[in-house]
This record gives C-alpha cells, structure tokens and sequence, in this order.
C-alpha cells in the first residue's frame, strides 16, 4: 500500500490530520476552513460565552471548587490555600482574577500594587503619570522635554521627536519569583505587520515575544494571549540563565499581555505594556512569568 503514495496522490492538508494547520485555532479546529473550536476545551476563561472560570461552568460542565473563581469554605483566598490548592502568591501571574488580588495579578498583599492615577507613577494604560487614558484626567500639553508627559511631538514621555533625546528601552520580568531586567538588550522591531520585542539581561536569561497584529490594529489597551493556539503568529519565548533552559507557549501555557501605549512601525514607533503567565518546555515542565512590563522604542 505504501508504494502507492507518491507526491501526486497524498491527502493535503485538513481539518482530521491531527495537525495545527490551514490556520487552525487549536488542532482541526477553527480558523477559516475547518468547524469552531469547543470552547468548553480552549484553556480559556471566556465570560462571554457563560463560563464561570477556565472552560467550566455555563454551558460547559461543572467547576472543580479548587478552581472555581469564587472563595470556598476551606480557602484563604479564591482558589488558593486550601488542602491541594497552589498558595495564593503563586496566582500573581497566571492572568487570572483569583487569591487576594484586587485585579488581575495585581493588588492584595501578594502582588504588586494595582495602576492608579493617583500613584506618582505612570502605569495602567495613563500616557502621562496620573493622566491620560480611559481612567484618569487629560494630561496638560506644555511641549516640554522634562514634565514626564508625552506632549508636543515626543515619541513618548519626554524622549524622540524633534527636539528631545532619543527614547531609550527598558524591560523586566521575573521567572519564577526572580527579578530580571532587560539591561543588556531591550529591543522592538517589525516583522511585516508584527511587533517582535524582547530583552537580555546581564545574566543572560532571555525572554521575547512575537505579535501579531490583531483584526482590529494596534490599539491603546489591546489585551494578547498567547498559547498553542495562536503561536507561531502570537508567541512568547524564554531562556534561563546560560541557556538551560528554554521555555515556549508553542510548546504549552498562557500569557497575557496587555499593550498600554502602542504606535507600530520602525523608527519612530513606540510600545509600552505589561506581561505575565507561564510558558513550558519540549520536555513539559513550566516557568512562571510574572510583573513583566516593558517601555520600548520601536526601530
């Protein structure tokens, strides 16, 4: 039988091969050809279709009361704490609303504080400190390169343009509760229509992202998900230190990152947000990505 395949006669590509392809959303499923996705089995919390948490609930069966959303007797916080469940400053970077976090992985006394516009800081999805945005007050526009406000014709916040100095990148993560930044390398292009940016750290630990460009643009606030499902257009990579290890949402995991101030394109674009969720190995085990943030003139 098999001498009677040869190039003229293999089935091509479809949606019962057991691959990701024909821009499939998950395997044989979704995209433009094959039937939608169940879901109740996309590793996703989707409200708006009745789930009460990640893939349970509504039209899809029941939650497990370890991982519900909601605080159950015998839990110091939702979803954690309890006889089998993760400790609760564990949730700090898996994208969800869950332990003692007053947002998603932010606030309580676990994570980091949650944006305000009243904080000293620029943060959330403001353009200036405590100003701009959908939440806080218009920034004043005064065209100076030293009031911590994008104004006049600044690339961002007091940096590019015509008259200030040119914009300089930063990022910061932490994989698996240790602190790395970006201060050997902190980089953002295009790639086409996609954003490709990342960052090396003194220590050598590397992480980086591919972003595709959504249907509706970049825009101010776009939240991106990254898993099995939208790689390799949309992917999230990771390196430890010396290259031991390497990590990938092609392979397995969730980000979310959330793009607080995005202008594409090269030599005067800009992209500014924050990132956090898990990634795994070929060989299945997973690292913790969480506080990632990043401020990145795009060349």
């Amino acid at each position: 039988m098999s001498g009677c395949l040869n190039d003229d006669n293999l089935i091509g590509e479809n949606c019962y091969d057991g691959i990701l392809n024909n821009g499939e959303e998950l395997i044989d499923c979704g995209g433009p050809i094959c039937d939608p996705c169940d879901p109740c089995e996309n590793n996703l919390w989707d409200p708006l279709l009745g789930e009460q948490w990640v893939d349970c609930g509504g039209d899809c069966g029941p939650c497990d009361p370890s991982f519900n959303g909601q605080l159950d007797p015998g839990e110091l916080g939702i979803d954690c704490g309890c006889d089998g469940c993760p400790a609760c400053p564990e949730l700090c970077g898996d994208g969800l609303p869950n332990g003692f976090e007053e947002g998603v992985d932010c606030g309580g006394p676990d994570c980091d504080p949650c944006p305000t516009c009243v904080d000293g800081e620029m943060n959330g999805q403001e353009i200036g400190i405590d100003c701009g945005g959908p939440d806080c007050d218009p920034c004043p526009t005064t065209g100076d390169c030293t009031n911590g406000l994008q104004d006049g014709d600044e690339t961002y916040i007091d940096c590019g343009g015509s008259s200030c100095p040119p914009c300089e990148g930063q990022i910061t993560w932490k994989a698996n509760g240790t602190l790395f930044n970006g201060d050997a390398e902190a980089t953002a292009s295009m790639n086409g229509t996609s954003i490709v940016l990342g960052g090396v750290s003194l220590t050598t630990a590397q992480i980086g992202f591919t972003i595709e460009e959504p249907s509706a643009g970049f825009q101010n606030g776009t939240v991106v998900t990254m898993n099995t499902a939208t790689a390799p257009g949309t992917a999230g990579a990771y390196e430890s230190v010396g290259g031991a290890d390497t990590y990938s949402t092609a392979n397995g995991g969730n980000m979310t990152m959330e793009l607080n101030y995005v202008v594409p394109g090269g030599g005067g674009g800009y992209v500014m947000g924050t990132f956090s969720g898990n990634m795994q190995s070929a060989g299945g085990s997973s690292v913790t990505i969480s506080q990632g943030s990043f401020s990145i003139p795009i060349n």
